[in-house]
């Protein structure tokens, strides 16, 4: 049969004639929506696509009063570890056929309540939210919750009864405390932590357990960013400082700052140690290659996706915090 244009008004009943099947069953394999063999499947969806048949999401979503999409808004696109995350949660969702709509917040409170209320427009099932700011994202956080599922991930604002789903920042800390203390001559090389700042609930966590359990010579915070990471480096440099062990609240801080010192004729690690702390998408890119706390994305990504398909996530108990690893590499 010759493939008909989408112009000419393709319909479900063309594709279930072409398919030789009912048209309950080409809505269903078109729809994910029940079981069926993965040959009747296939056989359906080989029918659409000679036909040339599009589903009309609208119109699905108007009879199932859901429009299989969640919304994620993130800090900033600038961070490659935020677009990280987004592409593990839209590969996790990918599975399940919904669509996962992504918006920076800049790192702007009015910009992450704004993204919040055009995703709420456009009627999305669920809200996925890495907030900015511990206090600032309170307001974007209860309208989202107020309408849909929602789940913090990653960064959480304290107090609110909306579940976390995210790394165990504090278990991440120990290990590279426990690490420097079993590997690391600390009289040769003493220990600087770079912090990415303590405005959000991740730099807060990983700065305060690092300087409950280490001690350090010298403390500076800054940002989630490569270029705080140059600039400590600089700094350190022209306090005078020669040999160290930089802990850095952030692989992207870490690679900013062996940047700088590699650009300055220092070595790593035999003048200066750089870890880092995410273990996602920049740090391969790190040279040396970085040593490391892995987050557990994949892990993480799953909780999210079965947390939103079974209760709505609406349950504070539903909270989880999954435990990293150390990666130990040559820049440590």
């Amino acid at each position: 049969m010759p493939k008909k244009s989408t112009s000419q008004g393709v319909t479900v009943f063309d594709v279930a004639e072409h398919a030789g099947v009912s048209i309950a069953t080409v809505s269903r394999a078109l729809s994910g929506s029940r079981p069926m063999s993965d040959e009747l499947r296939e056989k359906v969806r080989q029918s659409a696509a000679a036909l040339g048949y599009q589903v009309n999401l609208v119109g699905r979503a108007l009879r199932q009063k859901k429009t299989s999409t969640i919304g994620l808004v993130i800090p900033d696109f600038e961070n490659p570890f935020f677009s990280s995350l987004a592409q593990g949660i839209s590969r996790r969702f990918a599975r399940s056929e919904a669509d996962v709509l992504v918006a920076s917040a800049d790192n702007d409170a009015e910009a992450e309540v704004r993204a919040v209320q055009s995703f709420l427009g456009r009627q999305v099932d669920a809200l996925v939210m890495i907030p900015n700011d511990e206090s600032s994202s309170a307001e974007a956080m209860k309208i989202a919750s107020d309408s849909v599922p929602t789940v913090q991930f990653d960064r959480f604002v304290p107090g609110l009864d909306i579940p976390f789903i995210g790394c165990d920042n504090k278990a991440g800390m120990d290990l590279i405390s426990d690490y420097i203390t079993r590997s690391i001559d600390i009289d040769s090389q003493p220990v600087i932590l770079i912090g990415g700042g303590k405005s959000s609930s991740s730099g807060h966590e990983r700065s305060s357990r690092f300087l409950s359990r280490t001690n350090v010579t010298r403390h500076l915070e800054g940002s989630f960013s490569f270029e705080w990471g140059q600039q400590a480096a600089k700094s350190l440099l022209d306090e005078g400082v020669k040999r160290a062990t930089l802990v850095c609240g952030a692989d992207v801080i870490a690679i900013g700052a062996i940047s700088w010192l590699l650009s300055q004729g220092h070595s790593i690690p035999s003048d200066f140690r750089v870890i880092g702390f995410d273990g996602v998408g920049v740090s391969q890119l790190a040279h040396p290659t970085l040593t490391t706390v892995l987050q557990p994305v994949e892990e993480m990504t799953e909780a999210i996706e079965k947390l939103l398909s079974s209760d709505g996530g609406h349950s504070a108990q539903a909270t989880q915090r999954f435990r990293p690893e150390l990666v130990e590499r040559e820049s440590g």
